[in-house]
């Protein structure tokens, strides 16, 4: 029996995990800010990260007031909406009428699907719907992407959605702070697991197009009747006015705008000069529509392999799918497009659904680890989806680039009446690299070993530094493993860590230089179960179905 009384033991501290987590989104794009003024936890947050006029990243007083070109950290969508005006986009010029941002939008979706956090770089107000001219407003909205350092904006402070784009400014540096605007301010964010561009299709689509009249029903065949007491008509329904406007539907040079504009985001985060690369980031995206009268058809529309596989769309005979694209294990692309409450008042209803796609995969991080497949979870938001593919597009393979439409996209159907997400695939060109999770579990691992250096950065290099170095990465895998991330068998534990001088060179070690080498097998996930039923009919009458 233990005496009363408090007693102290003194222990040895736990050394700090490595970090797994891969369920942070960074958006980048054009949103409003509110006029309330900056609350001070917010502000403290900024400074403290170096987003002040003496902080590393020398950023002036307005520019932090705004929040233009500064990632701030969001862990709630009521966060988000008390900074940021994402439901006032103007209609058109001197316009009362109001939208939501397609930024906005997104993060709604993100945190109604299950994301915990997320970091927004505002990059100026967004433009109106509809311009002055078709051709004005296309240029206007092409020039958000980025411009030259000789002709900024004229309509009000902004920082390039892709600083360097198409050749235009200055690129960013992973070097340089100074030049971490936009989607580059992902260098500044460690624990950031995903990139999205909410405005890319509209850039790409440029002017909306007018939506063709709605064909009026035939009225009810004419009857007589006796006379009889009038009562009063039935009220309309009361349904929210659209504007008379296509969702934002690309032709072929429409494509290929956003097809450069993800390759050149693909290019800034794996940058390869320095440790600042960003390899360890994925790219969520969404496949826009495509235009009816703009060279493609509705067929194409179900089934967008063929718009994917068109060679010339993603460079000279080149198709999107291409690794000189945007074939890369580093993208997801969710299709088709979707509808909920917060879009209903936008042209068709409809809102790009790759916030959807990012909430859904943060909510599997959290809850199973990254590397378990997002699909099979229902879209709590999603009301409609177009278009609704069949069960024959979806099948529908296309070789020698895909066996069924969801190897490359992360597609969303109706399945037993419910909208969900029925495949996690990346658009890489290797089949190895196209299970979401697959890509995912790297990332992670290059995220650990990130957090790793950034910890040992000045120890003194030796044998001492790579045992530790060898037991970190040992015991992160370990982790994993005992998770189910890696395939594990018999033979071994599905991995292994090397770092002495069988990996190094004289020349790296006399330079300080640690290198560690890492090797695992993935543990793929199940994609597709065939059962097959056989039907055996006894002697006694009714048949017995057996699976086999």
């Amino acid at each position: 029996m233990f005496v009363p009384g408090v007693t102290f033991t003194t222990r040895q501290p736990h050394a700090a995990a490595l970090g797994t987590r891969a369920d942070v989104a960074m958006f980048v794009g054009c949103v409003g800010r509110r006029a309330a003024p900056l609350p001070a936890p917010v502000r403290e947050t900024l400074i403290a990260g170096g987003w002040s006029p003496n902080g590393l990243f020398a950023t002036p007083e307005a520019r932090l007031d705004s929040l233009l070109g500064v990632p701030v950290p969001v862990t709630s969508w009521s966060a988000f909406d008390a900074l940021y005006a994402w439901d006032e986009r103007p209609a058109a010029a001197g316009s009362a009428e109001r939208l939501p941002t397609a930024l906005g939008l997104a993060v709604k979706s993100f945190f109604e699907e299950g994301g915990a956090k997320a970091y927004v770089v505002r990059t100026g107000d967004p433009l109106a719907l509809v311009g002055a001219t078709a051709a004005a407003a296309a240029a206007a909205s092409r020039a958000l992407l980025s411009w030259p350092a000789a002709a900024p904006p004229e309509d009000g402070p902004r920082v390039p959605i892709l600083p360097g784009f198409q050749g235009r400014g200055d690129a960013a540096d992973p070097g340089d702070p100074a030049t971490w605007t936009g989607a580059a301010a992902v260098y500044a964010v460690d624990d950031a697991a995903m990139l999205l561009l909410p405005d890319l299709p509209d850039i790409a689509a440029g002017a909306p197009r007018p939506a063709p009249p709605l064909e009026e029903p035939p009225g009810p065949p004419e009857d007589f009747l006796p006379c009889a007491r009038p009562v009063p008509p039935p009220e309309p329904e009361p349904r929210p006015a659209r504007p008379d406007y296509l969702a934002p539907r690309l032709d072929a040079d429409g494509y290929a705008l956003w097809g450069a504009a993800l390759r050149h985001a693909l290019d800034l985060l794996g940058r390869p000069k320095g440790p600042a690369h960003r390899r360890d980031v994925m790219l969520v995206s969404a496949l826009p529509l495509p235009l009816d009268d703009g060279g493609f058809t509705a067929a194409e529309e179900n089934w967008p392999l063929a718009i994917l596989a068109r060679p010339g769309l993603g460079g000279p005979k080149t198709p999107l799918l291409g690794d000189a694209a945007i074939g890369s294990a580093r993208l997801q692309l969710a299709y088709p497009w979707v509808e909920t409450a917060a879009s209903a008042i936008l042209p068709e209803g409809l809102q790009s659904p790759e916030g959807m796609l990012a909430g859904l995969i943060a909510s599997r991080a959290l809850a199973d680890g990254a590397f378990r497949s997002a699909a099979g979870q229902p879209l709590r938001s999603a009301r409609r989806i177009q278009p609704d593919l069949a069960e024959s597009d979806i099948a529908r393979g296309f070789a020698p680039y895909a066996d069924w439409l969801g190897e490359r996209l992360c597609l969303i159907a109706t399945r037993r009446g419910r909208i969900g997400l029925v495949s996690d695939a990346t658009m890489a060109e290797e089949r190895k690299w196209r299970a979401g999770g697959v890509s995912r579990l790297m990332d992670t691992v290059l995220r650990a070993a990130r957090q790793l250096g950034d910890e040992l950065v000045f120890e003194p290099s030796g044998p001492l530094l790579w045992a530790r170095v060898r037991a970190a990465m040992e015991g992160f895998l370990a982790r994993l493993a005992a998770r189910g991330a890696l395939d594990v068998s018999a033979a071994g534990p599905g991995y292994s860590v090397r770092c002495d001088e069988t990996v190094m060179t004289q020349a790296d070690i006399d330079n300080g230089r640690v290198i560690c080498r890492v090797e695992f097998t993935a543990a793929y996930p199940i994609e597709h179960v065939e059962v097959s039923l056989l039907l055996l009919e006894p002697a006694g009458g009714a048949a017995v179905r057996e699976a086999a």
